[in-house]
């Protein structure tokens, strides 16, 4: 009961205490609190005027590069931002200004490291922004509407090689690819070394554009009965056969999977046999009449053959992998604030 007791007492000294602070005397943790409001509504007061958005490591972003970034968004996604709802345009708002942060971010431990990264040229990239400019009288105007100081460009362009160097540098030893992981994949995802059957194959076409209803059709029943009367496959194709890319070359397809061709064409022409002309059948394009040539089963092919694909596979996973690791590592690290009233559109 003693130790309640003291407890009790030594709790209720520090409740009278801080309301005595807070409210009474203004002691320093009313004190302390008054500054960081006053600091909060000034910082908020300079946001406002200035336009700033967010703060990174106390370097802002103002709202107009916040409004061109989301309009290149739009754009890039064929949006038009008139038609989009308010809901959805503070979602690619928010999506927008985070990237934005993550950017500025980069930009930071990039000018920092820039010292120690291989030399840089932008030469290349500048001429290749401006190869994909065809009207080059109007250069000027699509670089200030991109928001660039004329004379800028170059530099821009410097720093986004300066960042990727950075990023490369900085997650390179964590996108190496091992042998023993190409061959765990190889033997986890046979799917990814399997070739699927295939056949050769040739056909005789006959579109329905154009034509009255049951014209296809009917060319294609004269096309085989040429073929029963002996006609070569060859000729008949090359007089009759609508597919412009392989008439000329009787009709041949060459080798296809199930997966390449329309689904109806696909289950007509696998289940027939090598040297088998099949009876004529419709897809939605049209009539056809096919012949398997020749078939190669399904196979699986031995991890030499596609250890390239495996290690690019696994290497692009490293590093997305990566790379949200070292974004998620400099922004717990950074001092971030955002202004949502700012950022929000009504």
């Amino acid at each position: 009961m003693k130790k309640f007791r003291w407890r009790f007492i030594v709790y209720a000294i520090a409740v009278i205490y801080l309301l005595g602070d807070l409210y009474l005397f203004k002691g320093p943790l009313r004190s302390r609190l008054d500054r960081s409001s006053a600091h909060g509504e000034a910082a908020k007061a300079l946001a406002r005027r200035e336009g700033i958005v967010a703060t990174v490591n106390g370097h802002p972003i103002r709202l107009e590069e916040l409004d061109r970034a989301v309009g290149e968004y739009c754009l890039k996604r064929g949006l038009l931002p008139e038609k989009v709802s308010s809901k959805r345009m503070n979602a690619i708002r928010v999506l927008v200004i985070n990237e934005l942060v993550v950017d500025r971010l980069i930009w930071f431990y990039s000018q920092h490291y820039e010292d120690s990264l291989p030399e840089l040229g932008s030469g290349a990239e500048v001429k290749s922004f401006h190869r994909a400019i065809t009207d080059s009288t109007g250069i000027e105007e699509i670089l200030t509407g991109q928001g660039f100081i004329s004379g800028r460009l170059e530099k821009f362009l410097h720093n986004q090689a300066v960042q990727r160097a950075w990023i490369e540098k900085v997650i390179a030893e964590h996108i190496v690819v091992s042998e023993e992981e190409i061959q765990q994949r190889y033997e986890e995802e046979p799917e990814v070394s399997t070739l699927p059957e295939r056949i050769r194959v040739r056909h005789i076409f006959i579109t329905r554009q154009g034509k009255a209803k049951g014209r296809a059709e009917s060319l294609i029943r004269v096309a085989e009965k040429r073929l029963h009367e002996g006609e070569s496959f060859e000729k008949v194709a090359a007089d009759m056969s609508e597919d412009t890319k392989s008439k000329a070359n009787g009709g041949q397809l060459n080798w296809v999977t199930r997966d390449r061709v329309d689904k109806d064409f696909a289950s007509a022409v696998f289940a027939l046999n090598d040297g088998e002309v099949g009876q004529p059948f419709a897809t939605t394009l049209g009539w056809h009449l096919a012949e398997v040539i020749e078939r190669k089963p399904q196979v699986r092919v031995a991890v030499d053959k596609v250890r390239l694909e495996l290690a690019a596979a696994i290497e692009t996973e490293k590093r997305q992998a990566a790379v949200d690791a070292l974004i998620s590592s400099i922004k717990s690290k950074a001092r971030i604030r955002y202004f949502a009233e700012f950022i929000w559109v009504e």
